[in-house]
């Protein structure tokens, strides 16, 4: 009787599902119409580059090549601030970490010095893979979630701290 429902509710999901993200975008994928999209789709089966590379060409825009720059940017401003901040935790320079996590949402929880040696030694303990001992000080220092909860910024399960 469970398998039944569990089938059941895929299946429905499996349905649903297409329905909705088609609502949700309009019927446009990826920044694609429908026709479009069928284009590419022909150009590829028919090995014609050319048409392929036609099909494709609307979506080379100024805009979209300004927009993805932009984007880029602020990712690789995001990647410095991140080891910046690794950077400061590691050294144990206070001062840095702050400059560095002053958009960190979890910097409000990092009062102090104290809190920002606990927040070093939460630090080691992950890179020592002492999972018991990050736990504790994540819940010593009121930071919410903790592996895999995902109520917490950053990467805690991927190998970085932040």
């Amino acid at each position: 009787m469970k398998r039944i429902s569990i089938l059941s509710v895929l299946t429905v999901m499996v349905l649903v599902f297409p329905i909705g993200v088609a609502s949700a975008f309009g019927g446009n994928f990826f920044g694609m119409d429908s026709e479009s999209r069928e284009n590419m789709v022909n150009a590829i089966e028919s090995k014609d580059y050319d048409s392929w590379k036609e099909a494709k060409s609307d979506r080379l825009t100024e805009e979209n090549f300004n927009e993805r720059v932009e984007r880029h940017e602020t990712r690789s401003e995001m990647r410095e601030l991140r080891e910046d901040k690794i950077r400061a935790i590691e050294a144990g320079d206070y001062e840095a970490f702050k400059v560095a996590a002053e958009n960190w949402p979890m910097l409000s929880k990092i009062q102090d010095e104290g809190d920002f040696e606990i927040l070093s030694r939460l630090h080691q303990a992950k890179l020592d893979g002492d999972y018991e001992t990050v736990e504790e000080l994540r819940e010593e220092l009121g930071l919410l979630g903790g592996f895999g909860k995902h109520k917490m910024s950053g990467h805690f399960g991927r190998g970085r701290m932040t």
